[in-house]
C-alpha cells in the first residue's frame, strides 16, 4: 500500500516535469534563438541543408518536429511509456544540436553576448525543456511488475497457499501435495467397519 502511494507520487512529480519540459520546448520557437530571430522563422529544411535568411512558415519551420515531439511526450506520459518520452526529448535535442551546427557554420562560431546578440533564450528553452522531460522519466523510477505465468495468473510465490482439501489439517500433519490440473480428487479415507458377528 505504502509502496503504491510512493510510486503514484513519483509519477505525479515526474509527469509535472515532463509537462513543464513540453511547454518549454513548444514555447521556445516563439522566442529568439540567434541575433533576435525567433525559432519559428528557421525553416526545417535549412537545419539540414544550411541556414538562409528566408523566413519560414510556421508549419515549415522547426516548430513542426517540436510539436510532434510534444505530442509524443504527452502520449508517453499518459501511457506511462518511458521510451516515448525519452525519444521525444532526444528528437528535440537532435534538432537543436543540428541547428547550432548549421548556425555555427553560417557565422563562423556561436557566441553569447550581453547585448542580446548571439545565442538567445529560445535555444536555452529548447535544451532545458528536453532536459526536464528526461528528468521526469528518471523521477518515475523503474517500473516493477509481478511475474506472470503462461496462463496470465500470478505465480505461486504471490498466491496464498490454500489447502487442497476442505477438511482442516490436524496439528503436525503435512499438507497434501497439489494435484495436476484435470486429475480427479482421490476418495476420502473411510474408517474400517468392524467385522459383523456370524
Amino acid at each position: 500500500m505504502l509502496e503504491n502511494t510512493a510510486r503514484n507520487k513519483r509519477y505525479i512529480v515526474g509527469s509535472v516535469l515532463v509537462l513543464a519540459g513540453v511547454v518549454g520546448v513548444v514555447w521556445s520557437v516563439w522566442l529568439p534563438w540567434y541575433n533576435g530571430r525567433d525559432g519559428r522563422f528557421y525553416a526545417l529544411g535549412s537545419v539540414f541543408d544550411g541556414i538562409s535568411d528566408t523566413r519560414a512558415q510556421l508549419f515549415g519551420s522547426i516548430f513542426l518536429p517540436f510539436a510532434f515531439a510534444a505530442l509524443v511526450a504527452v502520449y508517453g506520459m499518459l501511457a506511462r511509456s518511458r521510451v516515448l518520452v525519452v525519444l521525444a526529448a532526444l528528437l528535440v535535442l537532435f534538432i537543436t544540436a543540428l541547428w547550432m551546427l548549421r548556425q555555427s557554420q553560417l557565422v563562423g562560431g556561436l557566441k553569447v553576448n550581453t547585448d542580446g546578440t548571439g545565442l538567445d533564450v529560445g535555444t536555452a528553452n529548447a535544451v532545458i525543456g528536453a532536459a526536464l522531460m528526461l528528468i521526469g522519466v528518471v523521477v518515475w523510477g523503474k517500473q516493477r511488475r509481478r511475474p506472470v505465468t503462461a496462463e496470465g495468473t500470478t505465480t505461486e510465490a504471490h498466491r496464498r497457499v490454500v489447502s487442497t482439501t476442505d477438511k482442516p489439517r490436524r496439528p503436525g500433519e503435512a499438507e497434501s501435495p497439489a494435484r495436476p490440473p484435470g486429475e480427479a480428487e482421490p476418495p476420502a479415507d473411510r474408517p474400517e467397519e468392524p467385522p459383523r458377528a456370524a
